[in-house]
């Protein structure tokens, strides 16, 4: 019998794959070609069937995605910080403009909350925030934080039923980015979409159109809710200021809040700089 139960340990053990981030970040053109062309790319145009969340994401033809722990790698590998979190990672060959998506099951989000807002005390939260994910990064030789402003305040879209906001990040090498979020919000819960502008800037173009590509499945919309289905703790304020890594400042909301974003505490910031280094041109030669 021992042996027998020993026998079925085995065999449960080895039929899970073993997955582990290799923490070498590169360092090199050659390091970096290595690693970039290591991973499992796939190219658009396709739809990612993206169960998780109940819906579908059409990625463009000038996108590759990586998904699940591929996409952690190679998040791990550009940021130092371990986004196990996102579920899909799209990079944009023409100007390396980054797209991350994540879904979370919260259950319908109501937005009366909406007008209880507070843009400017969000962003001095937020600036005390990214200190700490600075000392991660300094430990891994990478550019830190020095600043972030809004680039586009919190805009709650009612057609797509999302919100959108871009913060402009400024880094320690002289480079800045701009970082954009689109919530998509579900029947069940809501999709956070993530774009980092590229080489050729900020395109808000970009950013919205994260809540164009992705489309929850028939009866998962937003529009389906009905009596009786899950409601989230907290509304659509408590979720924005969650997605901040900041505090909801109305009283007695706070520890609800908690509930929507036990994933990650703080924003995530990725310097492109990285991906500059390694898209000179002939990354995506060896890729293909």
């Amino acid at each position: 019998m021992k042996k027998l139960f020993s026998i079925i340990l085995l065999i449960i053990l080895t039929s899970f794959k073993s997955y582990a981030i290799d923490e070498n970040i590169p360092q090199t053109e050659e390091e970096w070609f290595k690693a970039y062309n290591s991973l499992p790319w796939e190219d658009g145009p396709l739809e990612f069937n993206y169960n998780e969340a109940n819906s579908k994401i059409n990625v463009p033809n000038d996108f590759s995605i990586l998904k699940g722990e591929d996409a952690h790698q190679m998040l791990f590998w550009l940021n130092g910080i371990s986004f196990d979190y996102v579920d899909m990672y799209a990079l944009r060959s023409s100007d390396n403009s980054q797209y991350m998506f994540f879904y979370t099951d919260s259950g319908y989000v109501k937005t009366d909350d909406w007008t209880d807002l507070d843009p400017e005390q969000y962003i001095k939260e937020i600036r005390e925030n990214y200190r700490i994910g600075n000392e991660t990064r300094k430990e891994n030789g990478q550019p830190t934080i020095v600043n972030v402003e809004w680039k586009k305040k919190p805009y709650l879209d009612g057609i797509y039923n999302s919100v959108y906001y871009a913060l402009d990040v400024t880094w320690s090498d002289n480079t800045s980015t701009v970082e954009g979020r689109a919530i998509i919000l579900g029947r069940e819960g809501y999709t956070t979409g993530s774009y980092v502008g590229g080489q050729l800037g900020y395109d808000e173009n970009m950013l919205l159109n994260l809540s164009k590509i992705h489309k929850f499945n028939a009866t998962k919309e937003y529009k389906d809710w009905k009596a009786g289905d899950k409601v989230a703790a907290a509304g659509i304020g408590a979720l924005l200021a969650t997605t901040l890594g900041v505090k909801y400042l109305k009283p007695g909301l706070l520890a609800v809040a908690a509930v929507f974003l036990k994933k990650f505490w703080f924003i995530i910031f990725l310097p492109f700089i990285w991906l500059f280094k390694l898209f000179s041109g002939s990354s995506k030669k060896k890729k293909s």
